[in-house]
């Protein structure tokens, strides 16, 4: 768009767009106009996932919003505030009413416990064919400051030899279905839309967002991407493939990864499990323990998973190794779509 002023273009965890300076208000008397009165940035992003709301409206709804504002986290920002726009299907139905009421309550909660009011919305009703009515899906965007151009954040690794850390659990143990339950993985792979999804502690949700924030704004954090959809080993993919340079053209960077020394815990959940409260950073090698001992300060469970590096995504587990090549995995990430539609 014209004069949108991009600083990160769609495709990280947040879009991020520069605040122009012949938008702002002027400034008071005798004040200087500097880069900190001056430079300000807006974080963008929207955020869904049905299948979670269908399985549990309540704890479903909670976490669209958790999600979002985690992305905004992970790219330097304040959630500002919100807007929604809420798909169910006919409400004369009691159970698609029921569906609605406590969606409205999920998000309500969230929403407070994130300072992100909801400015607006939008409702659409009586989604349905004769084979039934749509999964609930209320669809959340929600805005953040960004202060300081040097606090934007993006996803993608950097530098061969930066560490990674995954800041939150692994695997949340509490939870019968390790993560599974609704998990992309889940329908995609065995075909089933079950199980009770991940919950979302709201209160474990906003320390990951303000020691994260608190690690970016001390310079150490080289990247930041959220562990949601497909879990930990896709948010892992994601970081080593998704950035495009230009149209054609990715850049790819491959990364070392060591998970053998966790054991107990069935392979599926730890690589696809979708535990909620968590983000991989990377951070100079030289950093890392620094970094690891600020988030034991700030109560944030990390663990220093691999290493950013090399051609391929490589995941050494205590039973198994895996390796993806780069290429195809990013051709499976950025055509996907256009197959399915052709």
């Amino acid at each position: 768009m014209v004069r949108d002023g991009t600083a990160v273009l769609p495709g990280s965890d947040a879009a991020v767009i520069r605040i122009k300076t012949d938008s702002l208000p002027p400034l008071k008397p005798g004040l200087q106009e500097t880069a900190s009165n001056v430079e300000k940035f807006i974080a963008l992003k929207v955020d869904c996932n049905a299948a979670y709301v269908y399985l549990d409206p309540y704890e479903g709804a909670k976490t669209v919003v958790a999600e979002v504002a985690r992305n905004l986290a992970c790219s330097g920002a304040v959630p500002l505030g919100s807007t929604d726009n809420l798909n169910y299907g006919n409400p004369h139905n009691q159970e698609i009413f029921w569906q609605l009421k406590e969606s409205v309550r999920g998000l309500a909660e969230a929403c407070r416990a994130f300072n992100a009011p909801v400015t607006g919305g939008n409702v659409s009703l009586y989604n349905q064919n004769p084979n039934g009515p749509i999964d609930p899906t209320p669809t959340v965007a929600m805005v953040g400051l960004v202060e300081k151009p040097e606090h934007i954040t993006t996803q993608w690794f950097k530098d061969e030899g930066n560490a990674i850390i995954l800041l939150g659990d692994i695997v949340d143990t509490s939870d019968p279905l390790l993560g599974l339950g609704g998990s992309a993985y889940l329908q995609r792979i065995h075909g089933k839309k079950t199980g009770t999804p991940p919950r979302c502690n709201l209160d474990k949700e906003k320390e990951l967002h303000l020691g994260l924030r608190s690690l970016i704004y001390s310079g150490v954090v080289k990247s930041a991407h959220d562990c949601s959809d497909g879990g930990l080993a896709v948010a892992l993919a994601e970081s080593c493939i998704s950035q495009q340079v230009a149209r054609e053209t990715p850049r790819l960077i491959g990364a070392d990864i060591d998970l053998s020394s966790i054991t107990g815990t069935r392979l599926d959940a730890l690589l696809f499990g979708e535990t909620q409260s968590r983000v991989i950073i990377s951070v100079d090698k030289h950093q890392a323990g620094k970094v690891l001992g600020q988030a034991k300060i700030l109560g944030i469970p990390a663990i220093k998973i691999g290493s950013v590096g090399g051609t391929a995504l490589q995941i050494k587990t205590s039973g198994y190794s895996l390796s993806g090549d780069l290429r195809e995995l990013h051709d499976l990430w950025w055509n996907s779509i256009a197959r399915a539609m052709a």
